[in-house]
């Protein structure tokens, strides 16, 4: 093959493009990154776990404090917003003080208009220098630079006692308290700056966690599964994030522009928190200005997509059921004063499903391996491309990491996905393989949450962002994943995924060691597939050091798996929502 037709035919393999379908379904379209112009020219860098991602984060605050460019600029979305102590006693009252001595003169309503205890406590964001995210942030401000925060709540659990949206509540309600403290240390001049994110599905979240940040002649955007919370730091935490500098990071930067613009759009909206009303946004909100026009690609580097998924708006006005009793007085507060029903997003009317079809085309391409590492597999349509692939390409080496959130309540999701859209089909191996079947190993991680949303397909492929393997993240949560492409031989894909290996065999990264340039034994050698595959299953052939084991709490899963909790497509439904549907 000639060198130069190389890198067409690796994107045309892996990545989408408008011309792989006649005819594309209502919300499915190719990223906007198709040409070489806006699909190369990116440098990637990846951060393993939230210390790391969080010294990134503030190494980057540092230099744009110094720095003296014009335009300086800092974005920042979260889905959880933890800059902000929660107490335990914080109280969410439903209706403001006003509302509240309304329902007063009715007694069959007063039961309603009593506060919702949080009950549980969380710190701020301490990043790694001892500093406060926050007070990193209003020195940011004062400095010049121009910095906003978009957070989301939930209309719902930040205001009502909705059966199954307790955790949920803890999440809105330091969000709101962050936003409250933020805005008081950009002062009145800046308040403006931080605003609540209310443009996402009624039964979905604006789940993306982004950082977009540079001046006028660069941009650097930061995106994965971090949230600015606390206990994203701790060791029980695995989680991943990376940084996109080139034309993708003026992608993410738009994506910021768009949903900040579509905020501004709809009314203001109170919550009460403490008794201290926080409104959506304020009257000194102004539009996000355009990112600097990157340099063209010139075809090196990486080759990076922007994956969106924004829902559609398909339900009706009164909504589901299971959000209070059908005749429920707090149901009609819910639907009739809150508004279930929403407008579709003003720049995506039939939403965007780009992290879908990325991801369903990358799979139906594998050739050697799929390594994918989330804290869910509950998608049964992923399972199902899997599956697809593994029957044309018997040689197909799979792996899947699990580790659940204890907070997620039990489930049969998982197993319903694994055992009838994964497993089925798929030849056994008795001797040699832990899961049973040929070429396909499942594995868990008990204690620690696998949050890091990672696909790595053949080492020159790879997936990461905030969207996991849901349903939801197909089709309701707003998402945002990079798809990342080493079309020129970078060797990129394959670091990434040997660092991640290297964590699961108990290794620290370089980045990690005092002593610069030293690496743990075995560590170079991970960075040989063949033989790295072979940590994983008996079966497959490849020679490692002894001492490169996976880690003895990485336990790998018999398969089909164990059925704890029968399966329920109700139950399903509810909580791994799909915006396509009315409900």
């Amino acid at each position: 093959m000639n060198p130069s037709s190389k890198p067409q035919a690796l994107i045309g393999k892996y990545l989408v493009r408008e011309t792989d379908r006649t005819n594309w379904g209502d919300g499915e379209h190719a990223p906007q990154q198709n040409f070489l112009s806006d699909l190369s020219g990116n440098a990637v860098d990846h951060f393993v776990n939230g210390v790391a991602y969080f010294k990134a984060l503030e190494d980057e605050i540092e230099a744009l404090r110094r720095s003296t460019a014009n335009g300086r600029y800092l974005y920042l979305t979260a889905w959880w917003l933890g800059l902000a102590h929660l107490p335990p006693d914080t109280e969410i009252q439903p209706f403001g003080e006003l509302g509240n001595a309304v329902l007063q003169q009715f007694p069959v309503l007063k039961d309603y208009a009593r506060p919702v205890r949080v009950g549980a406590e969380y710190p701020p964001l301490t990043l790694p220098s001892g500093t406060l995210l926050s007070r990193h942030l209003e020195e940011l401000h004062k400095s010049g630079v121009d910095v906003r925060i978009l957070a989301w709540v939930s209309p719902f659990a930040a205001r009502y006692d909705v059966p199954g949206l307790g955790g949920i509540r803890i999440v809105n309600a330091q969000t709101l308290l962050s936003v409250a403290e933020m805005r008081s240390r950009f002062g009145e001049q800046g308040a403006g700056k931080v605003m609540l994110n209310l443009t996402a599905h009624p039964l979905g979240a604006v789940h993306c966690k982004l950082v977009v940040a540079g001046d006028q002649t660069s941009t650097r955007a930061f995106t994965g599964g971090i949230d600015p919370v606390m206990d994203r730091t701790s060791p029980a935490w695995h989680d991943l994030a990376v940084r996109v500098t080139g034309p993708a990071a003026a992608a993410v930067h738009r994506f910021f522009q768009q949903m900040w613009a579509e905020n501004l759009k709809l009314p203001v909206e109170s919550f009460t928190v403490d008794r201290h009303p926080i409104e959506s946004r304020l009257k000194t909100a102004t539009p996000v200005p355009d990112p600097p026009k990157p340099p063209d690609g010139n075809g090196t580097g990486a080759h990076v997509q922007v994956l969106r998924t924004v829902p559609q708006m398909r339900f009706s006005s009164s909504g589901p059921e299971w959000l209070y009793d059908k005749n429920s007085v707090v149901r009609a507060l819910i639907t009739a004063g809150v508004g279930f029903r929403k407008a579709p997003i003003s720049f995506a009317p039939d939403g965007l499903f780009e992290f879908k079809v990325a991801l369903e085309k990358a799979i139906g391409q594998a050739e050697k391996y799929i390594f994918i590492a989330d804290q869910a597999f509950s998608s049964q349509e992923i399972m199902g491309w899997i599956n697809a692939r593994m029957l044309a390409k018997p040689d197909l080496k799979v792996i899947l990491l699990h580790g659940g959130d204890p907070t997620d309540p039990p489930s049969g999701d998982m197993p319903e996905a694994v055992n009838h859209h994964l497993v089925p089909r798929l030849p056994q191996l008795l001797l040699g393989s832990r899961s049973g079947l040929q070429n396909l190993e499942m594995y868990g991680w008990p204690g620690t949450t696998v949050h890091c949303k990672v696909t790595i397909i053949d080492d020159v492929f790879c997936v990461v962002g905030s969207a996991n393997a849901m349903r939801r993240s197909l089709y309701t949560d707003t998402e945002l994943s990079v798809a990342v492409l080493d079309a020129t031989g970078t060797g990129l894909v394959r670091r990434l995924r040997r660092d991640l290996w290297a964590k699961y065999c108990g290794m620290h990264l370089p980045s990690e060691l005092l002593l610069a340039g030293a690496v743990d034994h075995g560590y170079d050698e991970l960075l040989d597939l063949d033989n790295a595959l072979s940590v994983w299953s008996e079966s497959w052939p490849g020679t490692l050091p002894a001492n490169v084991k996976l880690l003895p709490g990485i336990r790998g899963f018999q398969l089909p798996m164990p059925v704890t909790r029968p399966y329920s497509q109700e139950e399903h439904d509810r909580k791994d929502a799909d915006s396509r549907k009315t409900l």
